[in-house]
């Protein structure tokens, strides 16, 4: 590997898609510097994840302590872009290209507006309603607190909303089980199932006279986006995916025991004496996959509380213009952004969707192109920018040592 010294590239965010990004470009020799929000670049690894994926997350994060731990990387903590570093700021350092691989942390707006006002109170979001799963019974935490009830509604679809109604599922057995003297954790549920751990106490799920949670699902099963189908891909192996997503599902549901509804979405909100009761759903057909209401079919379905999994996308960042719900992008093979040069976006601002593996392989392909394609033939001024960052670097409390930074901040 022949390092480049003429040209040097900056990356917001570095978590999946941001050290995907790192990796191709120092393998090709090409100096980076990642530009991170908060003072550990895992992103969603490390919070969006409910915290029984050990193993996947000190995986996950030992590849991207690996990844910009590299010499040709210098790490910039502390720096959100738009708030601590404009836009315009960035692009007038002097990169050879910057590329934004700032993920989806704002949760999808709700379809029904009017339950904004319930919002944390019988009405959560994913990302909030994960990270309270993940850290509220550490000593330290003083975030929101959140009481599972029995009846609970996510709605959603994907693999994050199996997720959220799993959590559910764990936490009222095993507040059921305490309740009866026998003391298991979340964790030890989501491992073993919960048909296999109330064997072992010679109980079933009659014993617990739960209703238990609901994951509600706007299209059916064979839609739902539990495994990705490639662009190319033949009719029988788009049929094959599909089977896939049903079984998928199926495994799902025997192991927690939650209850599911497809070609259903919500169109209003029941409340009672001034609390959030459940939602009114209307059913749907389904027409070249896509969800068609059908007239007349609304019915109330009651609930303890409503949790939102329909996706996240990228927090507006000024200067950087957006398309709907991602950023406005040329096309998604290269992620050029609209009206900026030499800007790409790659991984989850792009795809708008929570997948790891989706968003790793968009940011290879991406990183790839911008580095065999895209980079001025000219080069850049590879120590003012250096200088600019180092300066940056000091501003945030970051010394250039990676390894003991990690050490430092890392978590319980």
């Amino acid at each position: 590997m022949t390092q480049q010294n003429n040209q040097i590239v900056a990356i917001v965010g570095g978590a999946v898609a941001g050290s995907e990004a790192v990796y191709q470009f120092t393998e090709r020799g090409i100096p980076c510097v990642v530009i991170e929000q908060n003072d550990l670049p895992y992103g969603k690894i490390e919070d969006g994840l409910p915290k029984w994926h050990e193993k996947q997350r000190k995986k996950e994060m030992a590849q991207i302590d690996t990844r910009i731990g590299h010499e040709l990387v210098d790490f910039l903590p502390n720096t959100q872009i738009g708030k601590d570093l404009t836009v315009e700021e960035l692009l007038t350092m002097g990169f050879s290209a910057v590329l934004m691989a700032n993920g989806a942390w704002k949760d999808r707006t709700f379809p029904v507006k009017e339950i904004a006002k319930y919002e944390g109170d019988g009405f959560y979001y994913q990302n909030p309603f994960v990270y309270w799963y993940n850290h509220n019974e550490q000593p330290t935490y003083t975030g929101e607190q959140i009481v599972v009830e029995d009846n609970a509604v996510v709605v959603g679809g994907g693999l994050a909303s199996i997720d959220v109604v799993k959590i559910l599922q764990v936490e009222l057995v095993s507040k059921v089980l305490k309740g009866r003297g026998i003391e298991i954790s979340t964790i030890d549920l989501e491992h073993k199932g919960i048909p296999a751990t109330l064997e072992e106490f010679n109980l079933t799920w009659d014993d617990l006279e739960l209703k238990g949670s609901y994951l509600l699902y706007r299209r059916n099963v064979r839609n739902m986006p539990l495994a990705s189908i490639p662009a190319d891909a033949t009719p029988e192996k788009d049929q094959k995916i599909r089977d896939t997503r049903a079984k998928i599902l199926k495994k799902a549901q025997d192991k927690y025991l939650f209850r599911f509804k497809d070609q259903t979405q919500p169109v209003g909100i029941i409340e009672e004496e001034g609390s959030l009761v459940g939602l009114r759903m209307i059913e749907n057909d389904l027409v070249n996959n896509k969800a068609i209401s059908k007239e007349g079919t609304e019915y109330d379905l009651y609930s303890s509380m409503v949790i939102s999994s329909i996706g996240s996308i990228p927090e507006p960042i000024e200067g950087i213009p957006m398309e709907w719900s991602t950023y406005d992008i040329k096309n998604e093979e290269t992620g050029e952004v609209n009206g900026l040069d030499n800007v790409f976006g790659v991984g989850n601002a792009i795809t708008g969707k929570g997948n790891i593996r989706v968003s790793r392989i968009h940011a290879r392909e991406v990183s790839v192109y911008v580095a065999d394609n895209r980079l001025p033939e000219s080069g850049v001024d590879v120590d003012s920018v250096r200088t600019k960052v180092h300066s940056l670097q000091e501003k945030a409390g970051y010394k250039g040592d990676y390894p003991s930074w990690v050490k430092a901040k890392a978590r319980e």
